[in-house]
């Protein structure tokens, strides 16, 4: 059946692929300001024939401003033109339409099942050159929804290649909010052959040389997960939301075991996961700041200063399990909290280590236990890894080049965790970074790390009355954000289904 349904995703993947990679050509006429900002990149054709292909385009001074194929600013009169085109690859679609699949492939071996989400909340695309194209690679620091939630993330940057001795990312504004960047760097690992680097939450480096895929993997109903969780792709774990009740206490909860080798005397391991939050998960954090109304922007000042309301949603993100998933292990008196997995995407997810403490662990085998709260998480690969790290040789890189889509530098911003800020209020804006690639030894194999700082606005009507006593059992009441969470879907879903059926 896995095998089945895994070929099927295949073709539906590349299929989606595809598709989300035709290319399309389009005319602008020279004075069309707004058009030309708004485009990339452009192709500009002169009257004698000659073309330019110009990056972060603008019109200024009557004349078409934008960086040259030799990474110089280039100026054009518009008396000189005679057509500007844009023709656009669209590799996030393609990325998206995998997700899709991703997604199908859930139904097809019996992991999850869900129409299409809402458009998501989510945060700052990366991009990174692989000596071709621009390639969606990372979206740090989800739910940080404002500068009291503001975090630092590192992200492996799996596509990033070096180009003439240079790497190249581009950090891009895709959603209706305002984003804010305060330090990028990349941290470039030399490693041994055959080893993986992951990092951790706080920007530990570690390698992962002998990873073990549990033994055992089911759920509450005895399921067996081993065939879904095993391998670092696109086939993940989701709740099943077909038969559950939201007024059912038992259904408000999944409960995932993992049965692990353990090596006896073993104090510590590293707990390799690649999870990240559902599309329903993102979408319920506009719909928590809608529930304050026209006093979200005071609830916000209240977070950022350290006040009560940010230790409320805090507290109420640990204690469900919304965006931090619990980490229990089983000990000898019993189920004991290690740790907690950080929510990250919905559209991409990297790989993190949490060194968990297994001291209190007696025999060889390792149970670990996961209770993610219904419809908000998705789960690709665990593993264990109880080797010592390996020296590696770290090098951290702030960009040589940084420049925003009107020819702007921003890299003086962006070079420093100092609260200054790269801001991309709309969709559209954009800035490319150019990293001096440091030397390499052939005999070492090399990860790029991306390490980002930051958070975002989303953009809110805020003008609705406060809904405060669902916000107060919201924060306060135990399994109510997941309750309510859940009935919020299945109000979608109905509404959803009955205009599709009117199409």
């Amino acid at each position: 059946m896995y095998n089945n349904g895994f070929k099927i995703f295949t073709i539906i993947a590349i299929l989606l692929f595809i598709y989300g990679c035709i290319k399309t050509t389009t005319y602008i006429a020279p004075h069309e300001a707004d058009k030309i900002y708004a485009a990339r990149k452009i192709i500009v054709t002169l009257s004698d024939g000659t073309e330019w292909e110009l990056k972060n385009p603008y019109i200024e001074n009557n004349k078409i401003i934008g960086i040259g194929y030799d990474n110089r600013r280039k100026e054009i009169d518009l008396s000189l033109i005679t057509s500007v085109r844009t023709e656009k690859t669209d590799y996030t679609y393609a990325v998206l339409y995998g997700l899709a699949a991703a997604i199908t492939v859930g139904l097809l071996i019996g992991a999850a099942t869900a129409p299409e989400p809402p458009p998501p909340e989510s945060c700052p695309f990366v991009y990174s050159f692989d000596g071709e194209k621009y390639i969606l690679d990372a979206e740090p620091y989800g739910a940080a929804i404002c500068q009291g939630l503001k975090r630092t993330e590192w992200c492996g940057l799996e596509q990033l290649k070096e180009t003439n001795g240079y790497y190249k990312i581009m950090i891009a504004n895709e959603l209706d909010e305002t984003q804010y960047t305060d330090e990028l760097r990349l941290v470039v690992v030399d490693h041994p052959n055959g080893i993986e680097v992951v990092p951790d939450t706080s920007g530990g480096i570690h390698t992962v040389s002998q990873p073990h895929i549990p033994l055992l993997a089911y759920d509450s109903e005895g399921n067996d997960l081993v065939p879904i969780i095993s391998k670092n792709d696109l086939k993940f774990w989701r709740t099943r939301l077909e038969g559950k009740n939201p007024d059912k206490k038992e259904d408000l909860r999944d409960e995932l075991i993992f049965e692990f080798p353990k090596p006896r005397g073993a104090k510590k391991a590293k707990l390799i996961v690649n999870a990240y939050t559902t599309f329903w998960g993102s979408q319920m954090v506009k719909r928590l700041l809608d529930l304050h109304g026209k006093e979200v922007y005071e609830w916000y000042k209240e977070v950022d200063n350290f006040g009560p309301a940010y230790f409320k949603v805090t507290s109420m993100n640990i204690r469900e399990e919304l965006y931090y998933l619990k980490i229990r292990v089983e000990t000898e008196i019993g189920w004991k909290s290690k740790g907690f997995i950080f929510g990250g995407g919905p559209f991409i997810s990297d790989d993190k280590v949490y060194v968990i403490d297994i001291s209190d662990v007696p025999g060889e085998t390792l149970k670990i236990k996961l209770t993610p709260p219904a419809n908000f998480w998705m789960i690709n690969y665990l593993a264990l890894d109880y080797t010592e790290d390996i020296n590696v040789r770290i090098t951290e890189i702030e960009p040589a080049e940084a420049m925003d889509r009107k020819g702007r530098d921003v890299r003086g911003i962006l070079t420093q965790r100092d609260n200054t800020y790269f801001v991309m209020p709309n969709i559209g804006d954009e800035a490319e970074l150019v990293f001096e690639s440091p030397p390499q030894d052939n005999s070492m194999d090399r990860s790029i790390i991306l390490k980002v700082s930051g958070y975002y606005d989303i953009h809110l009507d805020a003008k609705a009355e406060p809904q405060r006593e669902i916000l107060n059992r919201y924060l306060m009441e135990p399994d109510f954000a997941i309750h309510y969470a859940f009935k919020e879907y299945l109000k979608w879903k109905k509404e959803n289904t009955k205009r599709t059926e009117r199409k």
